[in-house]
C-alpha cells in the first residue's frame, strides 16, 4: 500500500465518501465499513448516495447516508427547483433585526412553494474524498454534476475493482482481480492498522457475501475465504442476503418441471428432421445348416450302449 495514501487518511480530519448511483450492496457496505472506522479514529466522515439498494437497511449505518453531498460548515445554502427564466431578480434588505432574501418569479411564472425549498450547510473544508464504484466522476450522478468543483483531485481517492474505472483520482485502488470492493478495504485498514471492530467486520463481511453471491459466482477465490474468515475471527455477525440466481442442488428441486411421458424401452431411432421411430425388434432368423455339414452327423444309434460278446473278438 502506498504510504503517501496512508498518511493522507491517518492525516485527514474530514472525509468525503460518495457512492456510484449505480452501485450494488458491496460498495454501501464497504464505504459504511469505513465510515466507521474514519469515525473511530475521532475524524468527521459521512456517505454520500442517490441511488437505490435493496437490503441496503441492514447494514450498520445505513440510516446516516445522505442523498445530498453534505459537507457540513458554517455556510447556509437555500435551494430549489429551477427553469431556465424562472427567477427575474435576487434581493436582499435588512429590517430591524431580520435578514430578508427575495426571489422574485419572471412574469407568468408560479411563485416558489415553501415545501420545495431546501436548507443545508455547506463550505466546510474536507481533507479526503473516496469515491466507491465509480468508473468515472460522472458516475456519481448528481452529487458531482452539482457540485464539481468539491472534486479536487489532489484530495481524491477513487476505490473500484471493475475493468472499466477511468482511474481519476489522485490514488487510485483499483484492484480488478478482488472479489468485492470489501476486501479492498481490509487490505486498507490492514496497512493503516486500524482495527476493526464488530460493526465494521459485518458490514464488511456482508458486502463479501453478496458480490460474491454466498461464495457461489465465478469470482470467488481463495483469498475470498481468507477474508471471510478474518472478518469472522474480528466479530463480523451474519447478515443473510438471498442469492442472486438459485440453481436446484437435487431431483427434489424439480418438482415444478413438467412430467416427461413414458417412453417404451424398445430401442428408438432419431431421424434427420428430428421425427423419434420406435425400432421393432428383429425377427429371430432359423439357422439352416449346409447338408455337407449335416452329412458329418454321426449315425443317430451311435451314442446307443453296445453289447460285445467274446466270439464277437475272434
Amino acid at each position: 500500500m502506498n504510504s503517501e495514501l496512508v498518511n493522507l487518511f491517518i492525516k485527514a480530519k474530514a472525509a468525503l465518501i460518495v457512492v456510484a448511483r449505480e452501485a450494488k450492496i458491496d460498495a454501501l457496505a464497504s464505504a459504511l465499513a469505513l465510515q466507521l472506522s474514519l469515525v473511530a479514529q475521532g475524524k468527521n466522515a459521512r456517505v454520500c448516495f442517490e441511488g437505490e439498494v435493496e437490503n441496503a437497511q441492514k447494514l450498520i449505518g445505513s440510516g446516516q447516508i445522505s442523498k445530498k453531498l453534505e459537507l457540513g460548515g458554517n455556510t447556509l445554502k437555500v435551494s430549489f427547483p429551477y427553469t431556465d427564466g424562472a427567477i427575474d431578480k435576487v434581493t436582499y434588505n435588512i429590517t430591524d433585526d431580520r435578514f430578508n432574501l427575495l426571489i422574485e418569479p419572471r412574469v407568468g411564472q408560479p411563485p416558489l412553494q415553501n415545501k420545495d425549498i431546501e436548507f443545508a450547510y455547506t463550505g466546510a473544508e474536507v481533507d479526503l474524498i473516496i469515491t466507491f464504484d465509480a468508473p468515472s466522476l460522472e458516475s456519481l450522478g448528481n452529487l458531482y454534476l452539482e457540485n464539481p468543483d468539491v472534486f479536487v483531485r489532489e484530495k481524491l481517492v477513487n476505490i473500484d475493482r471493475h475493468f472499466n474505472n477511468q482511474e481519476y483520482g489522485l490514488y487510485n485502488l483499483v484492484e480488478k482481480q478482488f472479489s468485492s470492493s470489501c476486501e479492498i478495504i481490509v487490505k486498507l485498514l490492514q496497512a493503516l492498522r486500524w482495527d476493526l471492530n464488530p460493526d465494521i467486520a459485518t458490514n464488511l463481511y456482508a458486502g463479501l457475501v453478496a458480490s460474491t453471491n454466498n461464495f457461489t459466482s465465478f469470482s470467488t477465490n481463495a483469498q475470498s475465504f481468507e477474508m471471510a474468515s478474518f472478518l469472522l475471527k474480528a466479530g463480523a455477525r451474519k447478515i443473510t442476503f438471498a442469492p442472486t440466481q438459485q440453481r436446484p442442488t437435487s431431483f427434489n428441486d424439480f418438482s415444478s418441471a413438467p412430467a416427461v411421458p413414458a417412453v417404451s424401452s424398445a430401442p428408438v431411432d432419431i431421424g434427420s428432421t428430428g421425427a423419434v421411430f420406435q425400432r421393432q425388434p428383429k425377427e429371430e432368423k432359423k439357422v439352416v445348416r449346409p447338408q455337407a455339414e449335416q452329412a458329418k452327423q454321426p449315425p443317430q444309434d451311435w451314442l446307443k450302449p453296445k453289447i460285445f460278446k467274446s466270439s464277437d473278438l475272434i
